[in-house]
């Protein structure tokens, strides 16, 4: 782990990283650190063996190395988790706001989305931020309460966010807004406070983030798993109550219809009369696969005729947009259609007669319906468990190799394979895991090959 000092020189394996991230992603790691203390951070609940940098913050000259990577074709994205860095609050950075300046020089109509606590955003601050759009930012709030947020967050000024928030239409900044729930600790009625407060204050969208915890986690951070599935329902109670779409995440989709979760207000799908829950059919008579292509058809159209189905009725609804423009319909994210293209490319190529798809519990239930609604050869599917950070874990991030391997025996325990496929969110840029293992192994314990898809 590289630890705090004073402006070090950047190892060499972490600035490779930092450009790769910048090149790849356009995301911009700029520090680690954080003014807050939440009880739910995952870093404290990681396994001791985790490879991961926390980052001090990057002098100005080296952000701006590392800028001349970024796209001006895609939003820049800064105060996200990239990676093994361990993300920051980017307003504790204290050359913030240069680096923002140059990156609007640099960029000059390139969106920067910027996630943020909101606790370090004052008025002099919002002021410079209202003068760098175009600007997306997303508020990590968590809670809208001076006690939950003391409990939660161990913010010791819990006002500063919400006043912020409070101020952002004052300076015309749109924002979307995130609550991680905890109302095992304190209770779902703050939880929909919250919300409520979100959209009240002109919150785009929120996402809601189902809790979640490893082995390592103190005994009060352990819930039912149940109680996803009650707070998906909340979502869906509030995003009819508030008009704004408040997003579970992982949304955890059961299928791959293509079903409108929210509008956005304001936006061509809001004006041309969509709602939630109706269920697109085809865009400009094509049929869509998943809610993903579905909503890829429609961003990529201009003037889209979307074959429209609500509540039994069949309804034709054009919809007056640009070519690549946002129509302000907001869906599941649930299966990227190219990577089964890709799946099927390489199965062919390695003209696989048995292949074996390894996956998260999470996305199980969909890889499957999408092997078959994608045209796959015939393919098993098998789910690998997350023993590496184990309690509620079940993404495919945060699988090991180990994990996968675990899996694939189990499977080549019962049945021959002659090839297995492996989500490709599991390694890095060179093939490593989060323990430093690489995938290589895997296939020499194997023998047989294994592939990234």
């Amino acid at each position: 782990m590289w630890l705090l000092q004073d402006k070090p020189a950047v190892p060499a394996d972490i600035w490779a990283e930092l450009l790769a991230n910048a090149s790849s992603s356009n995301t911009l790691a700029l520090t680690s650190g954080c003014n807050l203390a939440c009880v739910f951070c995952s870093h404290r609940q990681n396994p001791p063996a985790l490879q991961r940098y926390r980052l001090p913050p990057l002098p100005f000259e080296r952000v701006m190395e590392a800028a001349a990577f970024l796209s001006p074709g895609r939003k820049v994205i800064i105060g996200e988790s990239a990676t093994r860095f361990e993300e920051g609050e980017p307003f504790t950075h204290p050359e913030i706001l240069e680096i923002l300046r140059a990156l609007r020089r640099l960029l000059p109509a390139t969106p920067l989305v910027i996630t943020t606590n909101a606790t370090l955003l004052s008025s002099s601050v919002l002021a410079e931020l209202a003068a760098l759009q175009p600007l997306e930012l997303t508020v990590s709030l968590n809670s809208c309460t001076f006690k939950a947020r003391r409990l939660l967050l161990n913010d010791r000024e819990p006002k500063r966010a919400l006043q912020a928030v409070a101020a952002f239409a004052s300076y015309g900044l749109s924002f979307h807004g995130s609550v991680v729930a905890m109302p095992h600790l304190v209770g779902a009625a703050d939880l929909k406070a919250s919300l409520r407060f979100l959209a009240e204050q002109g919150a785009v969208t929120s996402r809601l983030f189902l809790p979640g915890y490893t082995k390592f986690a103190p005994p009060e951070l352990r819930f039912p798993v149940t109680l996803w599935d009650e707070l998906k329902a909340v979502c869906k109670e509030l995003t009819f109550e508030l008009g704004m779409p408040v997003l579970p995440e992982p949304s955890l989709p059961e299928d791959l219809t293509p079903e409108i979760y929210g509008i956005i207000g304001g936006t061509p799908a809001k004006r041309a009369g969509l709602l939630a829950g109706d269920v697109l059919l085809a865009v400009d008579g094509k049929q869509a696969r998943s809610r993903v292509e579905a909503f890829n058809f429609v961003r990529e159209a201009a003037d889209p005729l979307l074959a429209v189905r609500r509540a039994g009725e069949d309804l034709a609804v054009r919809l007056d947009k640009e070519q690549k423009q946002s129509s302000g319909m907001v869906m599941h994210f649930d299966l990227e259609p190219q990577r089964f293209s890709e799946a099927e490319a390489k199965i062919r190529r390695a003209r696989s007669q048995a292949p074996l798809i390894l996956t998260s519990r999470f996305a199980e239930k969909l890889v499957e319906l999408a092997v078959a609604a994608f045209g796959l050869p015939e393919v098993t599917v098998k789910a690998a468990e997350n023993s590496f950070f184990g309690g509620s874990i079940m993404s495919a991030g945060l699988l090991v190799v180990a994990d996968l391997l675990a899996a694939a025996e189990e499977a080549m325990s019962k049945r021959r394979y002659d090839l297995v496929l492996v989500p490709q969110e599991v390694f890095d840029r060179r093939d490593f895991d989060l323990v430093g293992v690489n995938l290589a192994v895997l296939q020499e314990r194997l023998r047989v090959p294994v592939l990234t898809v």
